[in-house]
């Protein structure tokens, strides 16, 4: 794809099958990083004993470019993805990147890409920096070698269904974090051990898990991908509460968006355990319920289904608090409500 094309339409993009022109890729050696590069989107060349495919040495993160108008393209929280990236690898026996680095990637790919940011609604560039282990080696201890990438997808809805409102599925037999592990860290490993369940809940006819806490199976903790709220009440009594960060849990980014943006609007919120029963229960007094993640946005949740059994349709149709929440935040993204400081990288092209 040439920075020459028009924008690709939604209707054929999904989510990560295609990719940008370009990347950016930097390499750890003796103890050093070289200087970030940039090259053309290509295939790798790998050692069978590279030690992250045997130990999983690996970390992420995930932002978005959004369109702003013809010219004008807006990378969001990138400062904030360069500091958790960092926690990630120090938490994962990585080399930090050096300062400035991960924001100067992510800048520099968005600005020889930015043609290729979608423009139809509910579309962004999604941006992928990864770090791994690409040490030749079988020896079970930290690598000494490291390879950072950063690449770029065309995007448009997270979920394969495509629907707007999504059904979860609740299971206690396996959990994604406990203290002391990496559940507030963007390892691989951690997405990796949610797969089976995953792909459990979408063979239910769910889109997405619904994480409980690894001690009781009681607290609900995080989506797949996405962090939880919920709405208390309604109306001017309506109260916006989400699980508190515990240490299980990843501190997401848009969270934090979507914690300022109903500070904004004068919504009572609070960080406070939820329990599943709550939420289930026939006369319960949670309104509404959705998911938030770079990836799937606002993404108001319809079902929620148990493994042992029990259903709640939450709603058809998003709540007031969710919907609102939600245009506030498409708002944000493209430019049509003030950020906060730091909050937007602008490129014009």
């Amino acid at each position: 794809m040439s920075q020459t094309e028009q924008a690709p339409s939604t209707n054929r993009l999904g989510f990560g099958s295609q990719f940008s022109t370009h990347l950016i890729s930097a390499r750890y050696a003796d103890g050093a990083w070289s200087a970030a590069a940039l090259q053309d989107f290509a295939d790798l060349t790998m050692s069978p004993a590279m030690m992250a495919v045997h130990y999983g040495q690996a970390i992420f993160e995930g932002l978005k470019a959004f369109r702003a108008d013809e010219q004008t393209v807006l990378i969001f929280r990138a400062a904030d993805c360069a500091r958790r990236f960092d926690r990630s690898a120090t938490r994962m026996g990585m080399p930090p990147l050096p300062a400035g680095m991960f924001v100067d990637a992510v800048t520099r790919l968005v600005g020889a890409d930015a043609a290729e940011v979608p423009s139809d609604e509910g579309s962004s560039l999604y941006l992928r920096p990864v770090m791994f282990a690409d040490e030749t080696s079988l020896a079970v201890r930290s690598s000494t070698e490291f390879r950072f990438l950063a690449m770029a997808s065309p995007v448009d809805s997270f979920f394969a269904s495509g629907r707007a409102m999504i059904d979860a599925f609740a299971q206690r037999s396996q959990i994604r974090a406990a203290l002391g592990g990496t559940g507030d860290v963007k390892c691989a490993g951690n997405y990796a051990g949610a797969m089976a369940a995953k792909s459990d809940a979408i063979a239910r006819g769910c889109d997405e898990v619904l994480w409980l806490d690894a001690v009781d199976h009681r607290y609900i903790e995080e989506f797949g991908a996405m962090n939880c709220f919920v709405v208390k009440g309604s109306g001017a009594d309506a109260e916006l509460i989400t699980p508190p960060l515990t240490g299980t849990i990843l501190a997401g980014h848009t969270r934090a968006t979507v914690i300022k943006l109903a500070q904004r609007r004068g919504i009572k919120i609070s960080e406070q355990p939820i329990a599943l029963a709550d939420v289930m229960a026939a006369d319960s007094s949670i309104t509404e319920v959705f998911a938030c993640g770079t990836a799937a946005g606002v993404a108001p949740i319809r079902t929620i289904v148990t493994d042992s059994g029990e259903s709640r349709t939450i709603g058809h149709q998003p709540g007031p608090v969710t919907a609102a929440l939600a245009a506030d935040y498409t708002a944000v993204v493209h430019g049509d409500l003030d950020a906060e400081p730091d909050w937007i990288i602008r490129i014009t092209h």
